[in-house]
C-alpha cells in the first residue's frame, strides 16, 4: 500500500506539472496550433468507426478513421497516433485532430486507449507496447473486413505517446501485423536513466529510483539492483535511444529547447544512437518552445510537411 501511495503521488505531481503547462499554453496561444491540423470533416472526407475492441485485459478501445476517396483495390497505409499524458493520463480522443488531418491526406488513421499508471495496477511501458501490438492486430483485421489491405504503417505521438511510438517502431517493425515503415514524434522522452529524472525527488519520502523504475518497467527493481547496475538491462527495454539499431526505421522528431518537463539531454542520446547506427532521421528544433511545442508555429508547420514527405518516401 505504501509503495502504491508513493507511485500515485509521483503521478499526481507529473499531472499537475503537465496541466499547468497546458493551461499556460492555452492562455497565451489560444487555438492557433490546432489550426494547422484542423480540417472540415464530413462524410465526403471520411468515416469514423468509434470504440472498436482490441485484445487487452482492461477493455481499452480504439477509433479508426477511413478516408472516403481511397481505392479498395489498392494497398493502403496506416498512421497510428498514440496519445500522450505522462503515461498516466490522456485518451484516444486526444488524437482526433491528428487522425482527421492525416486521413484527409488519404491515409487510414487510428488512435487507441492503453493502460495508464494512475488507473491500472500493472501499467509498465512493456505492457503498453504489448497493448499497441494487439491493437495493430485488430486494426489490420478490421480493415480487411472493410475491404482494405494495409501494407505499411507509421506510429506517431506527442510526449509519452511519442516514446511509445518509438518503442513500438524500434521493437516491432517486422513482427507487427502491419509492417512499420517510419516513426515521427514531438517532445518524447528517449531514455529513462533515473539520474536524469530529478523531478521525482520533489515528492517527499519517495525512494525515486527504485520505485520509478519498477513502475516504468513492470519489474520489481530493488535498491540493490540499482547499486549493482543490474537495473540497466530493464531500462534498456523501455528507452527508445537504447532500442535503436542499424535496422531501425527512419525517424522524424522535434524537441523544444525550453522543455521544462522532459530533461533536455535525453534528445541527444537519441540523436547519437540514430547517427551511430546509420538510421535516417530528421530533427527539428523549436527554440522558443517548452513541452507544448507551440511557440514556433512556423517550425511546427515545417514538421507536419516533413511528415507528409516521409509518407510519400517510405510508404
Amino acid at each position: 500500500m505504501k509503495k502504491r501511495t508513493k507511485i500515485l503521488l509521483w503521478c499526481i505531481l507529473f499531472v499537475v506539472v503537465f496541466v499547468i503547462s497546458a493551461l499556460v499554453r492555452v492562455n497565451m496561444l489560444g487555438s492557433a496550433p490546432m489550426k494547422l491540423l484542423l480540417v472540415q470533416w464530413d462524410d465526403t472526407i471520411g468515416t469514423v468507426y468509434s470504440d472498436l475492441n482490441y485484445e487487452n485485459d482492461y477493455g481499452h478501445k480504439y477509433d479508426l478513421y477511413v478516408p472516403s476517396n481511397i481505392d479498395k483495390g489498392k494497398a493502403q497505409q496506416l498512421i497510428l497516433y498514440i496519445h500522450g499524458g505522462s503515461f498516466n493520463s490522456g485518451t484516444k480522443e486526444d488524437g482526433e485532430v491528428w487522425c482527421k488531418y492525416y486521413a484527409s491526406k488519404g491515409y487510414i488513421t487510428a488512435s487507441l486507449d492503453y493502460s495508464l499508471q494512475t488507473v491500472q495496477e500493472d501499467a509498465s511501458l512493456v505492457r503498453m507496447n504489448t497493448e499497441i501490438k494487439e491493437c495493430v492486430n485488430a486494426i489490420n483485421e478490421k480493415c480487411i473486413e472493410l475491404g482494405y489491405t494495409l501494407d505499411g504503417m507509421a506510429t506517431c505521438g506527442v510526449s509519452a505517446g511519442g516514446t511509445l511510438a518509438m518503442n513500438y517502431a524500434y521493437t516491432c517493425a517486422d513482427s507487427s501485423a502491419i509492417p512499420v515503415k517510419f516513426v515521427f514524434q514531438l517532445a518524447a522522452p528517449a531514455d529513462f536513466e533515473p539520474d536524469d529524472w530529478n523531478i521525482l525527488k520533489k515528492v517527499d519520502n519517495l525512494d525515486t529510483d527504485a520505485e520509478f523504475l519498477s513502475m516504468m518497467t513492470g519489474v520489481d527493481i530493488t535498491e540493490k539492483a540499482i547499486h549493482s547496475g543490474e537495473y540497466k538491462q530493464y531500462v534498456d527495454m523501455i528507452s527508445p535511444a537504447r532500442l535503436v539499431s542499424e535496422n531501425s526505421v527512419p525517424t522524424l522528431m522535434g524537441y523544444g529547447l525550453k522543455d521544462h518537463l522532459v530533461p533536455g539531454k535525453l534528445k541527444y542520446k537519441l540523436v547519437s544512437a540514430l547517427e551511430e547506427n546509420g538510421v535516417q532521421y530528421d530533427y527539428f528544433e523549436f527554440p522558443h518552445c517548452n513541452h507544448g511545442m507551440y511557440r514556433d508555429l512556423n517550425i511546427l508547420e515545417q514538421f507536419l510537411k516533413q511528415s507528409l514527405v516521409y509518407c510519400k518516401t517510405y510508404f
